[in-house]
């Protein structure tokens, strides 16, 4: 079954858009109802309503920003309203307001705000969308304010599932010069929900742009994110880009379980690799069942290198995979047979050392080199590498390099390692070698 990389809206991150978009809607309510009792414009409404300001009488010829006094008691009223989040009955009682004849600007924009968040609280995006959209084109509004009006119509209509209104308003808001932040992220969630996958990719890459100048790395769902919409596009390079950067930053076991698994299982991978995946995955805790770590030790031992079967063993044992269940058995007489072969070999190493140093088979050099490394002795086994590497007649250079930088990274020579990989090439072997550079970079 093909492991793949699950990222949805019910993700922690699109959960962290939900909570933005629940942000924007009392942001209208607050910005756009609770403001209309505290900000200038309301005080000018309220004092208009008063008794003071209908005694007055010439009042609203005088002051444009002013309401006329008969609108006062139903204004508060729907204030009130708001305020309690009754949304839908605010919505019913600025009708009576309508009724009013010959509205000056001022009273029109105060019915609009208002209009805009009982509709919000009211769940309907479309009619909010229009009064605010009225109250931004009244010029009564600064830049500040503006940006949170249309950054609060975009997650209205995120809450109600139009996501491509939503995209539109989030784009609107950049147009206007809207602050970064958590815009970003909901302009692309909505995108990458109504389907538009290339302005999503777009968008998540400038907002990772936009990290990396400020020296932050991706946060994991905002890649997980764009993993997602490169698999949903089909882009593979992107897909792989993109998981390359998840095991960079952050190495999880499920992660390295994916890239594994995609690399490997890919149509015409050589089986020659089979144990330099096996190996790949005992570093990064992929080996999970008894059988694959029976049937990899069985490879290693065949191979010659009866110390890398003895640590597939050892580990199988240490998890308590092995040497339990009905294969206990079996399990067992292959740990006595690989530790017999550990011991000869531990003896006779040095003495191969001596004659692969002397000869000139370059493939002899490569596997004794190899099998001193797994020993522990890092310098012979690293040295004796580079030389059976600069032989001719290397069979299949490209995996030999491969080797090397395995090795290389069992002694600790990370950063000599990654160069190593970087210089595989081959189909199927270029591939595994950039999961391996990975690691080792990420190894610590």
């Amino acid at each position: 079954m093909k492991r793949h990389i699950q990222v949805s809206v019910l993700t922690r991150g699109a959960s962290a858009l939900i909570v933005v978009a629940g942000i924007c809607a009392s942001v209208s309510i607050g910005v756009m109802a609770q403001q209309a009792a505290h900000t200038e414009g309301p005080r000018l409404l309220l004092a208009a309503a008063s008794p003071e300001a209908s005694a007055k009488g010439g009042a609203q010829a005088t002051n444009p920003d002013t309401v006329r006094a008969e609108m006062g008691k139903p204004l508060t009223t729907i204030q009130e309203l708001l305020k309690a989040g009754k949304g839908q009955e605010a919505l019913q009682r600025l009708k009576e307001v309508e009724s009013f004849p010959n509205r000056n600007a001022y009273e029109n924009y105060i019915i609009e705000r208002m209009r805009g968040a009982a509709a919000s609280l009211a769940g309907d995006a479309d009619t909010a969308a229009k009064a605010f959209d009225a109250v931004i084109g009244s010029g009564r509004v600064a830049a500040t304010e503006k940006h949170k009006i249309i950054e609060a119509v975009a997650g209205n209509f995120y809450r109600v599932k139009n996501y491509s209104k939503a995209a539109e308003w989030c784009a609107r808001y950049f147009k206007e010069g809207g602050p970064e932040g958590t815009m970003r992220l909901l302009w692309v969630q909505s995108m990458y929900m109504a389907g538009d996958l290339d302005g999503a990719a777009r968008e998540m890459l400038v907002d990772f742009q936009l990290l990396e100048k400020a020296g932050k790395n991706p946060p994991e769902d905002r890649l997980q994110l764009l993993a997602s919409i490169y698999q949903r596009k089909k882009d593979a390079a992107g897909y792989a880009s993109t998981v390359e950067k998840l095991l960079s930053l952050y190495p999880k076991k499920d992660y390295w379980a994916e890239a594994i698994y995609r690399v490997s299982t890919r149509q015409g991978f050589p089986d020659r690799l089979v144990m330099d995946v096996a190996r790949l995955k005992m570093l990064t805790g992929n080996l999970r069942s008894a059988n694959e770590y029976f049937e990899y030790a069985q490879m290693a031992l065949t191979a010659g290198f009866s110390l890398e079967a003895n640590r597939f063993l050892e580990q199988g044992f240490a998890e308590k995979l092995l040497g339990s269940g009905e294969e206990a058995d079996r399990h067992r007489r292959l740990r006595a047979m690989v530790t017999k072969s550990v011991e000869e070999d531990r003896k006779g190493l040095q003495a191969l050392k001596v004659e692969a140093s002397s000869g000139k088979d370059g493939n002899a050099m490569l596997n004794v080199g190899y099998s001193l490394v797994l020993a522990g002795d890092n310098a012979e086994g690293i040295r004796l590498m580079e030389k059976g590497l600069s032989v001719k007649g290397v069979k299949r250079p490209e995996d030999a390099k491969l080797l090397y930088g395995t090795a290389l990274v069992m002694a600790g020579q990370r950063e000599k390692a990654r160069s190593v990989f970087a210089s595989v090439q081959g189909d199927g072997t270029g591939e595994l070698a950039k999961l391996w550079a990975v690691y080792a970079a990420a190894a610590r």
